[in-house]
């Protein structure tokens, strides 16, 4: 009798634990899976980041009382790549949102610079959302120096880095590539207020190593036409020197008939020296005189800008500007603005 009791207690217990042993193990397996899962999806994505910080002083005498630290523009983002063919990107733009108001330093605000899906096939990629524009992508590449100041189409205001729209690229041969980009047209600051939209062209040439050049125009109207064309010439040579030029025109400014902008910017570094170089910039911003009138209808923006220094970069995530920067209106009676500025970068 003892023996069927300990023989049933034996078989219960059993029962019991091995429906346990199993579901614990289960549990066990389904965590480890979940862990798989998310590492897989973070190998497949990158996190990225840049900061644009700087101290700056007035020394001439229309500004010797601007000093200040800021934190000019700050990114954070997150690419992930699903499979050969789809990935997609976010990234968090922290600035002021419209730099040319007098007020806009004081504030800062997060919003997004892109948020986009891309296709990629062979020599085809096709990008939609929030997406990069190409209109001075190349010449900022180039330059180098986007956390210093900004490509001449950006700073001017003939063009945006970034907006809502769709976009595609083709290589045509190792050597040439186009571009095309449809868009809303009010960049990627503001939304879609009318039916009037952006359409972008540009062609890149890299006939050999360290040479390039790129032909880009875009168009778009309300009640006249607006047009703008750049064109790029530059040469590099790895850890030695650079030099680039590029001419910017725009026709119509702001849907005004007649009211034309242009101008050119010319830059360049030397490196001296293992991880410093010394690098320059000058810029030229001109408007058209309309019929009937005597000065440049833009004479109170119009003007020439100089940048020169020395860049300190110890690691590849860090550079250090030291610089001059000078602006100097065409206008008569007013005064240039001088700036002794020392500029970082950090980026990960």
């Amino acid at each position: 009798m003892r023996q069927g009791h300990f023989l049933f207690a034996t078989v219960l217990m059993a029962l019991l634990v091995v429906p346990y042993e199993k579901t614990n193990a289960q549990q066990v397996d389904k965590k480890e899976d979940k862990k798989s899962e998310i590492k897989e999806f973070f190998s497949k994505g990158k996190v990225s980041g840049k900061i644009f910080a700087n101290f700056h002083s007035g020394i001439s005498e229309s500004v010797n009382k601007e000093s200040a630290f800021e934190v000019k523009r700050a990114y954070f983002g997150y690419k992930h790549k699903v499979n050969e063919h789809f990935s997609g990107e976010i990234k968090l733009d922290i600035g002021s949102p419209n730099d040319a108001s007098e007020y806009a330093l004081l504030k800062r605000f997060a919003f997004f610079k892109n948020a986009y899906v891309r296709y990629e096939n062979k020599n085809l990629a096709i990008n939609f959302g929030l997406i990069n524009l190409y209109a001075f992508k190349e010449h900022e590449k180039f330059n180098g120096h986007r956390y210093i100041s900004k490509a001449f189409l950006d700073k001017y205001k003939f063009a945006s880095s970034a907006d809502l729209g769709v976009s595609v690229e083709y290589k045509l041969g190792k050597k040439l590539k186009a571009d095309f980009s449809f868009t809303n047209g009010e960049g990627y600051k503001g939304v879609q207020s009318d039916n009037t939209y952006l359409g972008g062209l540009g062609l890149t040439y890299k006939p050999f190593k360290g040479f390039m050049t790129r032909a880009y125009v875009n168009t778009t109207v309300k009640d006249t036409w607006q047009n703008t064309y750049s064109i790029f010439a530059g040469y590099a040579k790895k850890n030695r020197y650079s030099i680039g030029a590029e001419f910017n025109y725009q026709s119509n400014n702001r849907f005004v008939d007649n009211n034309n902008l242009y101008g050119y910017s010319i830059y360049g570094k030397w490196y001296f020296i293992k991880h410093f170089n010394i690098f320059a910039r000058y810029d030229e911003l001109k408007s058209n005189v309309r019929s009937g009138d005597i000065n440049p209808w833009n004479l109170a923006r119009d003007g020439s800008a100089i940048i020169a220094g020395v860049e300190y970069s110890p690691i590849k995530n860090v550079k250090i500007a030291l610089n001059y920067q000078d602006w100097a209106p065409y206008a008569k009676g007013t005064e240039n603005e001088s700036f002794i500025f020392c500029n970082v970068l950090f980026s990960f």
